[in-house]
């Protein structure tokens, strides 16, 4: 990063990429940083790291349920329509728009109307996926990890994890944070199940400024986490997001679909990937989709 977090005024990155920049730490995936990450590619593997789009059921916060409907044209073929969909309800991308940062507004102070998801779709996502196995790091000392229990991971687990990986983080990586979350929400019972949707206790990264420094200083262009928002829940008065997704311009991926992909690291002893992803191209988009595939 040429500009140290340290040296960001309050840790906002207001100017660094461009003063109409609308991409943030995007642009940190060069077209060098992504023929790096397609050396990852060494088994052929493929794996998508996108949960059912009905998951979770019942919907997250005051979401309904979508409603998918079949039907015949008068060609006699099958075609099909979704209404009443949130593109945040499953695995999906934070925009810029999603959240606003009380003193700053959104991403480089631009105007709300040119932070649309449009610009992530039509640049693109690619470049090398780290997959840092929080859980499974933690369990090896000893501690459980619950998949329904507020639980800050500081920066110094989240490093210890790397260092057990035998990771050196790269200009551009994506972060793949995993928590376990949703194999705990898969093995939950249906009452434990509806208590999610209005109790959002879950594990995450630690909401505070030294975690901001460590993720832009290490260069890291995305974040993606299994869990239901990347940091720790419940939030608290300080949050990662506008730390992160706001003043920084770094795009945040949440209850992203990780453990066969986490399983097949742990089986290889190696835990990096290229991935790719396609955000909807939606002029104004707050959100989108993950539509994201990690290849091996």
């Amino acid at each position: 990063m040429t500009v140290p977090y340290r040296d960001l005024p309050a840790g906002d990155a207001r100017g660094v990429f461009g003063d109409d920049d609308v991409l943030g730490t995007l642009n940190l995936q060069t077209p060098e940083a992504v023929l790096s990450a397609a050396a990852s590619i060494r088994s052929g593997k493929v794996f998508s790291l996108n949960a059912p789009m009905e998951l979770p059921d019942p919907p997250l916060f005051d979401r309904e349920p979508f409603r998918h409907h079949v039907f015949r044209t008068k060609m006699g073929n099958r075609d099909d329509w979704v209404d009443n969909f949130y593109p945040q309800s499953s695995s999906q991308w934070d925009g810029f728009l999603h959240i606003s940062d009380p003193e700053i507004g959104s991403y480089n102070h631009q105007p709300p109307e040119r932070l649309g998801v449009e610009n992530w779709a039509r640049r693109g996502i690619a470049g090398r996926g780290v997959l840092l196995d929080v859980e499974r790091f933690l369990r090896t000392r000893g501690e459980q990890l619950h998949w329904h229990t507020s639980r800050p991971i500081s920066v110094r687990e989240l490093d210890d994890t790397r260092l057990a990986q035998g990771i050196e983080w790269q200009r551009g990586d994506v972060l793949l944070l995993r928590t376990g979350w949703w194999a705990g929400y898969l093995a939950a019972s249906t009452e434990e199940r509806h208590d999610v949707r209005t109790r959002h206790d879950s594990p995450g990264l630690e909401a505070c400024a030294e975690m901001a420094e460590y993720l832009w200083d290490h260069g890291i262009s995305a974040a993606a986490a299994d869990n239901i928002s990347v940091e720790s829940m419940p939030l608290g008065t300080e949050l990662l997001h506008h730390r992160t997704l706001v003043r920084l311009g770094m795009p945040w991926g949440e209850m992203w679909w990780l453990d066969a992909l986490a399983d097949d690291c742990a089986a290889e002893g190696r835990w990096d990937s290229l991935l790719v992803s396609a955000p909807w191209n939606l002029s104004g988009g707050i959100g989108s989709p993950a539509n994201a595939l990690a290849l091996r």
